[in-house]
């Protein structure tokens, strides 16, 4: 029996953009505090990533985060990692907004949101059910020149039984984005399975870890991947790249 040769992804990370993680200080589900924020961002490097955009979470009643909230915070977080000579490593912030009528209301009355370069900007949902003005909400995003990058795809409930759901999201022009832990099983085996599937079509745009924790740091050291989807891997992490 042949066995499919599989190579460790951290072999890819040198020089690496991560686009979408909670490494932010005390603002959301992520880092509790500075110094946890420290750890994550020297674990990061060790990793080989060169560059990180933090993307905290805006979500009414949950994470009311604001452009300035983010931005206050990210400014302290560069100030700490100057003040400890942690070098090889730049930060940037943007948002993962959650579609809610928050956000809507975000859109119509134009007040500022925090995205990658040229606009892309990062969105999600309820991982229960899928948000009822998700098109609406896309199409005003579009009007306003704002490219919408889909957050985690492959961990929404609703669509794993329903494959031209994905189909439908990228024809409205929507990009994806691969969180790297669901290619092993830390969300469950038909999570890994529907990653493993959007990324052999070809479905995906970019890749990231959506880090909230060390271990979920720790988990990428020891994730491996087929030959056959080294070249897809190499190229979500060269598109990062054109987010920073």
């Amino acid at each position: 029996m042949l066995f499919s040769k599989k190579e460790l992804i951290k072999s890819l990370l040198d020089g690496a953009v991560d686009m979408h993680n909670h490494v932010l200080p005390g603002i959301d589900d992520g880092a509790s505090d500075i110094k946890t924020s420290i750890d994550l961002i020297k674990k990061y490097k060790a990793l080989g990533y060169s560059k990180i955009i933090a993307t905290p979470h805006t979500m009414s009643d949950y994470y009311p985060n604001t452009a300035t909230t983010i931005l206050e915070t990210l400014d302290k977080l560069n100030l700490e990692i100057k003040n400890q000579n942690i070098d090889g490593i730049e930060l940037k912030a943007a948002s993962e907004y959650m579609i809610d009528p928050d956000f809507e209301e975000m859109i119509n009355s134009e007040s500022q949101l925090l995205t990658y370069k040229n606009n892309h900007i990062l969105i999600e949902m309820s991982y229960l059910r899928e948000s009822a003005n998700f098109n609406e909400v896309i199409f005003k995003l579009q009007l306003k020149n704002y490219k919408p990058i889909l957050a985690h795809p492959e961990r929404y409930s609703f669509y794993l039984d329903d494959f031209d759901k994905y189909y439908a999201i990228k024809k409205l022009g929507v990009k994806l984005q691969l969180n790297m832990l669901a290619l092993t099983e830390h969300y469950g085996s038909k999570i890994q399975k529907t990653a493993k599937r959007l990324l052999k079509e070809g479905m995906y745009d970019y890749i990231g870890i959506d880090t909230h924790r060390m271990d979920h740091l720790e988990k990428v050291d020891t994730i491996k991947i087929s030959k056959k989807r080294i070249e897809d891997i190499k190229h979500l992490l060269e598109n990062n790249k054109s987010l920073f």
